[in-house]
């Protein structure tokens, strides 16, 4: 009965224990994790940015005062000292401004972008150390539980010999295989420890692992095309490569803008004057027409550039759109295996335990042999070895699906 309990245990306590902890590891990462910190502060200067491209529509003002040393030059028989108030309105620029300040805009979707990448690759990885804490876990509890086997066949073969019933060498391998089962225990809890500590860095917090009963498993997931166009609609790397795409296509018409002329208009007032001494202060209008064409034909140089930029900006959209499907399609696989995996293993379990007792019974009505025994008992350990590890592959394969499809926000708020 106690194996059977424990059997179920490792499957039901595992799914429970990461439905119930998930969100708030991921939680709790997002919220103390630096390198989102940092994102914060780029994201800030992006938006910054956009503030300054928008100012650029608004006149500039400017002060300039001189003092000139002239000698006897007639032209400068005036005031020595004269101080000019300008402000200038740009009435027309070619599209200068609006390229300007679509490109800040894009710089800043960027970067909020990449904050949703940083956030959901920080979720990825919480469910990846997750995953391997559970399946730590589990097999903890399978060791557990073979070391119990084996303690108990080593006692009863041990008391057999003692009796005469059973061959020196039947405790031989009795002792070999407690000590095996003894040393796999170690790595199993070695392992467990390290996921546990993997998990307490990410969350910056004690990672707690207790087994909870009653919890559903993470959502179903939708069929894989469903599946595949929600992670294509809610991937940020996608978003971050078609923003990119734009932005290739702002810095284009950004240069082709700076070759075109501005229209300004200019209001002056002037105190002072070098012509004339003690003159009264002038004011002044100007109606001006300007260009900055670059030296030579840098202008052509760099529309190429952006050109060249655009288009590898869209291979780059197309890479990450071949990457995220390949990812989703071998989640899914993955996913439809390990279930599969899991209930087959968890039958072969069962069956297993039946042999185990059964060759028991016999082995001590003389009908198996002891060596029967041992390798019975090592074949219901590895059963419960691999079926920790079909759980830990089916919670990281679900958990992830579950993020890429019904994007961070609602596995992080909404799942139960």
């Amino acid at each position: 009965m106690a194996t059977v309990i424990v059997s179920m245990l490792l499957g039901l306590a595992s799914v429970a224990a990461a439905q119930e902890s998930v969100p708030r590891l991921i939680a709790d990462t997002l919220a103390s994790h630096p390198g989102l910190r940092a994102q914060h502060e780029r994201v800030q200067a992006a938006a910054a940015g956009v503030a300054s491209a928008r100012w650029r529509y608004w006149p500039t003002p400017s002060v300039s005062t001189e003092h000139a040393y002239s000698g006897n030059d007639p032209q400068y028989r005036g005031d020595r000292q004269t101080t000019t108030l300008r402000l200038q309105q740009t009435l027309w620029s070619g599209g200068r401004l609006t390229a300007n300040l679509s490109r800040a805009q894009l710089r800043e979707a960027i970067q909020r972008l990449d904050d949703d990448a940083l956030r959901l690759a920080l979720a990825l990885r919480v469910v990846q150390a997750w995953s391997d804490a559970v399946s730590a876990q589990s097999s903890v509890r399978a060791h557990e539980l073979n070391h119990r086997t084996h303690l108990r066949l080593f006692a009863m073969v041990e008391r057999r010999v003692q009796a005469g019933a059973s061959a020196p060498s039947d405790l031989d391998l009795a002792q070999s295989r407690l000590h095996s089962a003894s040393a796999e225990l170690e790595t199993a809890r070695l392992r467990q420890e390290t996921a546990r500590n993997n998990l307490t860095l990410l969350a910056g917090r004690p990672a707690e692992l207790q087994s909870l009963d009653g919890v559903p498993p993470p959502p179903a997931i939708d069929e894989p095309q469903s599946a595949l166009g929600q992670a294509l609609e809610r991937n940020p790397q996608i978003g971050k490569a078609e923003a990119q795409w734009r932005l290739a296509g702002a810095e284009i018409a950004t240069v082709q803008a700076s070759a075109m002329p501005e229209v300004y208009l200019r209001v002056e007032r002037q105190s002072g004057s070098y012509g004339y001494p003690n003159a009264r202060p002038q004011s002044r209008v100007f109606l001006g027409l300007s260009t900055a064409f670059g030296a030579g034909l840098s202008n052509l140089s760099d529309i190429e550039a952006a050109r060249a930029e655009q288009r590898a900006a869209e291979q780059e959209l197309q890479s990450q759109r071949l990457s995220l499907e390949e990812q989703v399609r071998t989640d899914l696989f993955l996913l439809d295996a390990s279930t599969r995996r899991r209930a087959l293993l968890e039958q072969a379990r069962r069956v297993n335990e039946e042999v185990s007792s059964s060759w028991e019974r016999q082995f001590l009505a003389d009908r198996k042999q002891w060596q029967d025994l041992m390798n019975s008992a090592r074949d219901q350990a590895m059963t419960d070895t691999q079926l920790a590890d079909a759980i830990g592959s089916q919670q990281l394969s679900a958990w992830r699906l579950a993020i890429l499809t019904r994007g961070l926000p609602t596995v992080a708020t909404d799942l139960p």
